[in-house]
């Protein structure tokens, strides 16, 4: 931490504090904890107390002294992400965004150049934009984030914290927010969505702590600026980033021990209260009873609730799984596209075919994923779409890594593309194809632009922006390339855009990206999509 200006009050006069390259020894960090505990306890008046309180920042014994086995104090103790991440930082940013922050006497909320959000007009805009952005949302995301410009002080909940900042912000302050500000709050958005993810290599870890130490670090200069009147601008969770990731090296993943599970467990188990004269009583049963039947199904798995998928589902293994609608017959591939699309395919497979060959297919509507998304396909959400049905569109995808091979319209020539990243797709539609070596399940689709590389490096990595190309870059690829189901949210225009002529036309194929922040948390937490639907149904191809 910076020390203010002409701060030369005792006690608070001391250097800049530097984190050290490596963390203490859990066994040291204890014994000096005890050490400072038993200096607080063997105070003999209250005025000793309270000083030896304010030297060691103990108060008093943690009731979890008294059990009677228990990891060293205070190292058992690990980070709270889900308070940290999606209450405290995103209401400390979002007051600087609005530049509703407390502003001293000393200071002028008209030199705050991040207060992008200030204008009560742009404000409401924003909000706009959040409320239309649901419509791109799957399912799977679970609650979409309301209109914070109407709902942000009326039970924002931490998912729609979530999503919005960490999803929607990087693209809705795109050209809102000045450059080095929004590269800033880019390195907060970059180190938290690694840090969160439920299996984290050791090279990101890295790369997330760098990001988050360069956040701290670049905080105090932007913003604070080490002037005294703005020291309220130093919360403890800005402090508090700069030991997530040694934490995570020392605990594992944050989102394992995180506050999310128990969470769900309280609101769960607080909606079955029955007798609201002694609630708490009747909450202790409760949860008694959930744990004896936990116990139970654990030791005999046949108690357990039957989750079994639809009949009518197909299993494909390694937890992807088939699921209606579908053609009741073959449909016939008549758009010229998708018919070099599949020829590529097979050649690329080593397949002859016949120069008059006419492909056909069964096409089917969705897809379930191992991580519990459900995907969907333009052939069914589109009819809705067209119809103004409410429809949060589940078909854009996140492909993983591999070769694949694409027909372009334009110049009718197949180029082959060596990804280094994960590539994203819109599912036109699944089906059921005989191959040599047996029966396998592809996707059509059509991919999205590589991510635009300038907005790449100006966001630190963190807003891709994609060009949709519609028929002109059809492909098949096999379904377990299908890695998750994302959201492509239109990117709204800068100032600067909107004055070119003919923006609109030009920038209304520019989509950015949004991942679900902590899907693997949101699943641990208790949420999965369920299988079965509305669309278990078989459907004529003259109807469609």
């Amino acid at each position: 931490m910076a020390r203010a200006d002409g701060n030369t009050h005792a006690g608070s006069n001391h250097p800049d504090y530097v984190r050290p390259d490596g963390a203490e020894a859990s066994d040291v960090v204890s014994a000096r904890y005890q050490e400072a505990l038993g200096y607080v306890v063997s105070s003999r008046t209250h005025t000793e107390y309270t000083r030896r309180r304010l030297e060691t920042g103990i108060a008093k014994p943690s009731i979890f002294s008294g059990l009677p086995r228990i990891l060293s104090l205070p190292g058992c103790f690990g980070a709270d992400l889900m308070h940290l991440l999606t209450l405290n930082l995103t209401d400390l940013m979002i007051s600087h965004f609005r530049g509703t922050m407390p502003c001293d006497p000393t200071d002028d909320r008209d030199n705050w150049p991040w207060a992008a959000l200030k204008s009560p007009a742009v404000w409401h805009a924003h909000g706009k934009l959040v409320q239309d952005a649901t419509l791109y949302l799957p399912g799977s995301f679970d609650r979409p984030p309301r209109n914070p410009a109407e709902k942000i002080s009326s039970g924002y909940k931490a998912w729609e914290f979530q999503t919005y900042f960490f999803g929607f912000l990087p693209g809705f302050l795109w050209g809102v927010l000045a450059a080095p500000y929004y590269l800033h709050f880019c390195k907060l958005v970059y180190g938290v969505l690694i840090m969160i993810q439920h299996s984290i290599p050791f090279s990101q870890i890295r790369s997330a702590d760098h990001a988050l130490l360069e956040f701290v670090t670049d905080y105090e200069r932007l913003y604070y600026a080490r002037r005294l009147d703005r020291l309220h601008f130093v919360r403890q969770s800005i402090h508090a980033l700069i030991h997530i990731a040694p934490e995570a090296l020392r605990l594992g993943p944050g989102s394992l021990y995180t506050q999310w599970t128990l969470e769900n467990y309280i609101g769960n188990i607080t909606r079955e209260i029955k007798q609201h004269v002694t609630p708490y009583t009747n909450v202790s049963e409760r949860a008694l009873r959930r744990t004896r039947i936990n116990a139970l199904q654990a030791m005999i798995p046949a108690f357990a609730t039957d989750e079994s998928p639809p009949l009518s589902s197909i299993d494909l293994h390694d937890g992807y799984r088939l699921l209606r609608a579908r053609d009741r017959g073959m449909f016939t591939l008549t758009a010229r596209a998708e018919q070099h699309a599949l020829r590529t395919f097979l050649i690329a497979h080593n397949i002859p075919i016949d120069p008059g060959y006419q492909p056909s297919v069964q096409r089917w509507a969705r897809l379930h994923l191992p991580n519990g998304q459900n995907t969907r396909s333009l052939w069914k959400e589109g009819p809705t779409e067209a119809r103004g049905g409410n429809c949060r569109r589940a078909r854009m995808v996140k492909v993983r890594n591999s070769f694949i091979q694409v027909h372009h319209m334009v110049i009718y020539t197949c180029c082959v593309h060596k990804l280094t990243n994960n590539r994203f797709a819109e599912v036109q539609y699944y089906f059921l194809f005989q191959m040599p070596t047996g029966l396998r399940v592809f996707a059509m689709v059509s991919y999205f632009s590589e991510p635009d590389p300038d907005i790449l490096d100006a966001s630190y990595h963190v807003l891709l922006v994609c060009r949709y190309a519609g028929h002109l870059s059809r492909a098949v690829i096999d379904v377990k390339m299908i890695a998750a189901a994302v959201a492509m949210v239109p990117l709204p225009l800068s100032e600067a855009e909107a004055q070119d002529a003919g923006s609109a036309e030009h920038y209304a194929t520019r989509f950015f990206v949004v991942e679900k922040p902590g899907l693997a948390v949101a699943v641990m937490g208790g949420f999965a999509e369920r299988m079965d639907g509305l669309e278990d149904d078989d459907v004529d191809n003259e109807d469609e």
